[in-house]
């Protein structure tokens, strides 16, 4: 049914005016980090600053190792995406293809795990860690997202795979394909939208996590998300406004290019089961 020219007119300004709510933030750290820390809380308020300035920047990379933080979070990012979506795709199409004892309690389990609150292992975690000389390395932290990012991937592969016709599979099979064909042949190409998607997800997720690198890190593997700690004279009688916007500002640029590199993928990865095939 076509829509009036009133509904339209309505989503477009309900659009703009949620638009404009969410980037408000993102505009103000941007503005802050340009603007010199003397004139950040001046009246009447200024939405931006008449003489910009890099000055905040040039401090911060004096005082903080941001570009050693950047590379950690890289690390880190890529290697525990790269492992979670291998490990998730073949969980999924098990869960997904196949009926085996025990199948619907494993499925529980993993849904349990996704719930549960990183809060809760976090002194066994720690102990664990102490004591196999994990702690403050890129390959300890790679092991925590990994684990933290399986249930909620797997879960969305397999909804997934199981909006693919299993036909296709079968043909696979005929011409003599053996499951690891059917799924790194047939299937990958198809999930390339859903993987793109659950990518961007969990990259989000390794820039934002604050708690697990905050404990499980001192300075070798710190990422960015704990550089704030890492701020010079920053206390509850003096914090550098300036800095920590500059650094957030660094911290939102690949989040912003990793979305704008693989839009169409992330559309299509999330509505790819609004369709029933």
């Amino acid at each position: 049914m076509k829509k009036s020219k009133g509904y339209r007119i309505f989503i477009w300004i309900t659009t703009i005016i949620l638009a404009l709510i969410i980037l408000f933030p993102v505009f103000w750290i941007f503005t802050s980090s340009i603007t010199e820390k003397e004139l950040l809380f001046t009246t009447p308020v200024t939405y931006f600053p008449e003489n910009p300035t890099l000055q905040n920047y040039y401090t911060l990379f004096k005082e903080v190792d941001v570009t050693g933080l950047a590379f950690n979070t890289l690390i880190v990012a890529v290697f525990a995406i790269i492992a979670t979506i291998v490990i998730s795709i073949l969980a999924a199409y098990s869960f997904a293809r196949f009926t085996f004892r025990g199948s619907g309690a494993a499925y529980s389990m993993l849904v349990f795990s996704a719930m549960l609150p990183v809060i809760m292992t976090l002194i066994p975690m720690f102990q664990t860690y102490k004591t196999l000389h994990l702690h403050d390395t890129h390959v300890g932290l790679i092991i925590l997202y990994v684990s933290g990012f399986i249930p909620f991937t797997t879960m969305s592969f397999v909804t997934f795979i199981q909006q693919i016709p299993y036909s296709l599979e079968e043909a696979a099979a005929v011409d003599g394909a053996n499951v690891c064909t059917k799924i790194f042949k047939v299937l990958l190409p198809l999930m390339k939208p859903a993987i793109a998607t659950m990518a961007i997800i969990n990259f989000i997720n390794t820039m934002n996590e604050f708690m697990i690198p905050l404990v499980f890190t001192n300075r070798k593997a710190t990422p960015l998300s704990v550089g704030l700690t890492l701020i010079p004279r920053i206390n509850q009688y003096n914090v550098p406004w300036e800095k920590i916007s500059a650094l957030a500002t660094i911290m939102m640029i690949p989040i912003v290019l990793f979305v704008i590199l693989f839009e169409k993928n992330i559309i299509d990865g999330l509505t790819a089961g609004s369709v029933k095939q």
